[in-house]
């Protein structure tokens, strides 16, 4: 919690600052604000959570236990006039709606249990929104210090290495605020607008799965993850024209990802695209969620120090040609 309210407020220290300036040189009142509107857009959503898992819970309780009355919908007719495949398309799909049901009742003793399992998980993450909620108010007082804290930082760097330390400091805070600004904020983009999507086809849980829809993107899998049930479960409820808006829409957001990120990390990182973006991959491998900014950290770290020392080289080697 620490570590994720030390990272917030580097993220937020540059608005805070204008927002400080606006409120009369009050960085207090600018922290409270930055707190409360940050509770706003992350905790009241994930409070939805809890109970949308507990209803979800009931729905496949009752779905399992009538699990073989479920069958696959024939196909629509349009299928059959396809060009190329639609003849097949057509036959394969009535084939598999008319076993569907056999199929179903000889998975049902395995599904079952593991659909519920995972839906109570859900009903835990009560603790979770907790934690969020404690490293969201420590980045508050993060940012009511941030000006002694930045002084001490940069003391013990100056120590610790010198103005080479000093530099990779600031490579550290340029990479953590363009990791704020690229990766969470294109996921952000990215939940919000499937969460409206949901919204407008009549999902239930729809707030709850632009919440996941958000966490699947920050965590670089994508929407797709959960876009793609949406749009089966719309097909199957025989909402065909809205399981096509939903696909329409995830497909669109999910290309959302190949310009915005970009242009949000290009901003300020200091470093090539592909050094963040193998930053994000290898720290969440590695070390779980936090090293969507640990990783990054350590590779615009050393791609600093590499570069450096090229550059050092370099210069050398000038200074020893003949004039």
């Amino acid at each position: 919690m620490l570590a994720w309210g030390a990272l917030i407020a580097i993220a937020l220290a540059p608005l805070h600052r204008v927002l400080a300036r606006a409120c009369g040189n009050r960085p207090k009142t600018a922290a409270a604000l930055l707190v409360l509107v940050l509770l706003g857009l992350v905790i009241f959503p994930l409070s939805f959570l809890p109970a949308s898992f507990e209803g979800a819970a009931e729905g496949i309780a009752r779905v399992t236990n009538n699990w073989t009355e479920l069958k696959l919908p024939p196909p629509p007719s349009w299928v059959s006039s396809l060009p190329l495949f639609g003849p097949t398309i057509n036959e394969k799909w009535a084939a598999a709606a008319n076993s569907s049901r056999e199929f179903l009742a000889a998975v049902k003793p395995y599904l079952g249990p593991a659909f519920q399992w995972l839906a109570v998980q859900g009903g835990s993450l009560g603790l979770t929104i907790l934690e969020i909620l404690l490293s969201i108010i420590l980045a508050g007082i993060f940012l009511t210090t941030a000006e002694s804290t930045t002084s001490a930082s940069h003391e013990i760097a100056n120590r610790l290495g010198g103005v080479s330390a000093e530099n990779l400091l600031e490579v550290a805070v340029r990479t953590v605020r363009s990791v704020a600004q690229g990766v969470i904020g294109t996921a952000f983009i990215q939940g919000l607008l499937s969460g409206v999507g949901f919204v407008i086809a009549g999902v239930p849980f729809a707030i709850a799965l632009g919440v996941l829809s958000f966490g699947s993107a920050m965590l670089q899998i994508g929407t797709w993850l959960v876009w793609i049930p949406v749009a089966l479960w719309l097909f199957y409820q025989g909402e065909t024209g809205w399981a096509l808006f939903t696909t329409v829409l995830g497909i669109t957001i999910g290309l959302l990802d190949n310009f915005i990120k970009p242009l949000l990390i290009g901003r300020g990182a200091g470093v090539p695209l592909w050094v963040i973006f193998i930053g994000v991959i290898g720290g969440i491998l590695k070390i779980g969620f936090i090293g969507i900014f640990i990783g990054p950290l350590v590779m615009a770290a050393g791609y600093s120090i590499v570069m450096g020392w090229l550059a050092e080289r370099e210069g050398r080697s000038k200074s020893r040609m003949p004039n």
